[in-house]
């Protein structure tokens, strides 16, 4: 079963009030081979500002992102499968205005004449699928995750906040990304640990592992839509001290539309990690990991209290 977003005026008013949409750009490419089949096993995708630099398509199956985060802002990319033959261009045409034009209202504290603003969104909308991604990635850092693509159209984007609360997205970090029918016929990575995400039971992991490479299998045993109009992923963080776990939690809490501004608070490192997939779906995400203490945390309102959370250390 597919994971979808609701659609309600309640669901619109937590997004005025969050700013959201995403981190998105669409760099144009002249290059003859428009499917480009995966160099040493993955798709690089580089973040250089406020961009998604990568290929315009790649065959469907198993897919290894290798995403480079060059700047000085953290960033992560979920895809967002689009519903029939829609693309960038209708996503940027009917999105855009009525979310940038809510937010100025809502800056403002006029939340009549936002809410008015998302009147005009569309009914496809609530149609896209959310299909995984590479999870949060702080700056100068670089982060694995593999995933299983479906044809089709796919957005790729990221919402973190500029500091005064607009989304990367409409700073132009937003990308297409199409999925042909031909298969690309690989095997999904073997998993040296397993890591499950339910929103009953929350992210069960081990208590210590010892350091080095590994790849992490992130098993979604279910899924359910926050009050942010997502479900749950998971983030790897290292974290230099216990204490440092509220801040992460609270900057997580996105429907504190101070929260989830960059940038991230002192004292974490993001690693990466699988955005949302659907119920019974199965991500993977590499990681090297020197000793410390660490955090396998979702991107969710209130996480810690909805055990959303596993600490663990690595010696």
């Amino acid at each position: 079963m597919k994971f979808k977003r609701k659609s309600s005026i309640l669901i619109f008013t937590v997004l005025a009030l969050i700013a959201s949409t995403s981190c998105k750009e669409k760099k144009e490419s002249n290059d003859l081979e428009n499917i480009v089949e995966r160099k040493d096993n993955y798709v690089e995708v580089i973040t250089n500002g406020m961009d998604f630099e990568t290929v315009d398509e790649i065959k469907s199956g198993w897919t290894t992102f290798k995403y480079i985060n060059k700047s000085f802002e953290p960033h992560f990319f979920i895809l967002e499968k689009m519903p029939d033959t829609l693309g960038l261009a209708t996503y940027k045409k009917d999105l855009f205005p009525p979310f940038i034009s809510a937010f100025e209202h809502f800056e403002k504290g006029e939340m009549e004449a936002g809410m008015k603003e998302f009147e005009k969104i569309p009914q496809w909308f609530y149609k896209v699928e959310l299909a995984g991604g590479v999870g949060l990635t702080s700056k100068k850092t670089t982060s694995k995750s593999t995933i299983f693509l479906e044809p089709g159209t796919y957005i790729m984007e990221c919402y973190v906040r500029m500091p005064n609360g607009l989304g990367h997205v409409f700073m132009g970090m937003i990308k297409e990304l199409k999925v042909s029918n031909e298969s690309n016929d690989n095997e999904p990575p073997k998993a040296d640990f397993k890591i499950s995400i339910s929103s009953e039971q929350g992210i069960t992991f081990n208590d210590s592992i010892k350091s080095g490479n590994y790849t992490f299998e992130a098993k979604f045993e279910d899924q359910k839509q926050y009050e942010h109009l997502m479900g749950h992923d998971v983030n790897l963080v290292k974290i230099e001290n216990d204490s440092l776990v509220t801040n992460l939690n609270n900057w997580l809490n996105i429907v504190d539309f101070k929260a989830f501004r960059s940038p991230e608070p002192e004292g974490l490192l993001f690693l990466g990690g699988v955005e949302d997939l659907p119920s019974g779906d199965t991500g993977y995400f590499e990681a090297t990991l020197e000793k410390g203490n660490y955090v396998l945390i979702s991107e969710i309102p209130n996480a810690v209290e909805r055990k959303m959370i596993k600490t663990f250390t690595v010696y």
